[in-house]
């Protein structure tokens, strides 16, 4: 079982340990400082200043965590300083619709899934039972599998007992936001749900979901416990390993990565597995621009900020940047091995008008190789976002409004809103 780099990678901002060097700045894929602005950037931020990019440009993909020689976790501070304004400030209106915790808010995962096909709908509420558990492992979607659920309708998964919904949301973008009285009444909501079901083992089918659910949600109440906690990554490896996948369409393929945001928290091993797993079904890497350790978000992570408040415009560019990239490869197709990263680009390629290769969730480029037909309705569910978007969230776009959440009840069926 892969372990993360670091147990304090996700610990408070350490200014003792700080020597303003600047060096965690300096690598951001983002911002791209210069030394001199780096350090600067610094001093604003443990002031308690506003910075000049870094609060409003920042997409919390940790990754000047990584550059930090002395372990000062300066994400932690950045994620403070967000948590500040948004007490002080509140969020702009036009964020409103990308809050997912509750059925009776109105939102883009929402009215996604109000659009289903009947074969997805049929799932999702099949998942959403509190029946007891058929073995000891509850296989968790997330929020991104939910709206992409017909991904696990391979032989791949055949054994597993999936149990969610959308409001037993793992609270990540609340933890990548900065909102922690909020990550605490979900870590309490969560706890609830675990009591009933009871599971001794939880597997996660998105790397987000398991690092949330290792090393992060215990720190904010979370007391359920599991004898292991495991990535549908290293899972899925395991049955390579064993000779359970057998690969009788070799794909033949040259393929690029979008990297999940949380893969390089678990180290070099775990950012091998899609990689050696590629490799084994038939396809060629040719990796992108950033990658690994110095990888980009998808896109979604350009919306954290209390300045963006979720400006789809901005995401959408981040996207635009991400897909250029790709192209620059010249790979036959994208690979990602994110659900939310296959419906980011799927839905930022309805505006983008250069050509680009198809995209791919590894669990699809797998069922090919495997001689299984995947489904593809993640163009399905990306129109049915973008028009959601069109149609509750940018008439908010410049609305100076503001609002804060309300608490979220640990049950879900109680109408918070």
């Amino acid at each position: 079982m892969i372990e993360p780099v670091d147990i304090n990678f996700f610990g408070e901002f350490k200014a003792d340990a700080c020597t303003v060097c600047g060096e965690c700045l300096t690598h951001c894929p983002i911002i791209h400082y210069d030394q001199e602005s780096a350090k600067a950037e610094i001093r604003r931020l443990i002031a308690g200043k506003n910075t000049k990019k870094l609060l409003r440009d920042c997409q919390s993909c940790f990754t000047c965590n990584f550059y930090c020689e002395h372990k000062a976790n300066p994400t932690s501070l950045i994620l403070k300083r967000w948590n500040e304004q948004y007490k002080k400030e509140g969020l702009k209106i036009r964020g409103k619709y990308f809050m997912t915790l509750h059925p009776a808010y109105p939102n883009f995962r929402s009215y996604a899934a109000d659009r289903m096909t009947e074969e997805e709908r049929d799932l999702i509420m099949k998942w959403r039972s509190l029946e007891p558990l058929k073995g000891d492992t509850l296989t968790y979607p997330g929020c991104n599998i939910i709206l992409t659920p017909t991904l696990t309708q391979s032989s791949l998964f055949a054994d597993l007992d999936i149990r969610g919904r959308l409001e037993y949301c793992c609270g990540e973008t609340l933890f990548r936001t900065g909102y922690k009285k909020e990550l605490l009444q979900v870590s309490a909501r969560l706890d609830k749900w675990f009591n009933i079901l009871k599971p001794k083992n939880l597997l996660v089918l998105c790397t987000a979901g398991t690092n949330v659910f290792k090393n992060v949600l215990p720190h904010y109440g979370l007391k359920y416990k599991f004898e292991r906690i495991t990535s549908y990554i290293e899972w899925l490896w395991e049955k390579f390993e064993k000779g359970e996948i057998k690969v009788t369409n070799p794909l033949n393929l040259t393929v690029t990565i979008q990297e999940s945001c949380y893969s390089k928290m678990f180290g070099d091993a775990y950012m091998d597995l899609p990689r050696k797993m590629l490799k084994r079904i038939g396809c060629e890497i040719k990796e992108m621009k950033y990658n690994r350790e110095n990888m980009k978000c998808c896109g979604i992570g350009a919306g954290f900020s209390v300045d963006a408040a979720y400006h789809s415009l901005k995401i959408r560019d981040a996207t635009a940047k991400n897909l250029d990239d790709a192209r620059a490869t010249g790979a036959d197709a994208i690979c990602v091995y994110c659900s939310g990263c296959l419906q980011q680009y799927h839905t930022a390629k309805m505006l983008y008008t250069k050509k680009i290769p198809p995209i791919y969730h590894i669990i699809e480029l797998i069922q090919l190789a495997i001689g299984e037909t995947p489904m593809r309705l993640a163009s399905h569910t990306a129109k049915n976002m973008f028009w959601g978007i069109m149609k509750h969230h940018m008439p908010r776009l410049i609305s100076p409004r503001k609002f804060k959440l309300p608490e979220i009840p640990e049950d879900p069926e109680e109408n918070a809103y």
